[in-house]
């Protein structure tokens, strides 16, 4: 399936995004839209939305698959 966020979002833009919209809550509601692109079976947007609460959680991601 074609990728929806990933490659066109700033990973920034979508953390304050994300924090404005969600407030404290943005750690738990931006590892629904990783399950979501997931399930989805949206490989890019699952990795775009993984890295995005990676970074949230302050989590160091190396290049390996999770």
């Amino acid at each position: 399936m074609k990728s929806i966020f990933a490659g066109n979002l700033d990973p920034d833009k979508a953390i304050e995004a994300a924090v404005e919209l969600y407030g404290v809550d943005a750690t738990t509601a931006v590892p629904y839209c990783a399950l979501q692109a997931r399930t989805d079976r949206r490989e890019a947007d699952y990795e775009f939305w993984f890295g995005i609460f990676a970074r949230l959680k302050g989590i160091p991601l190396s290049k390996s698959r999770h």
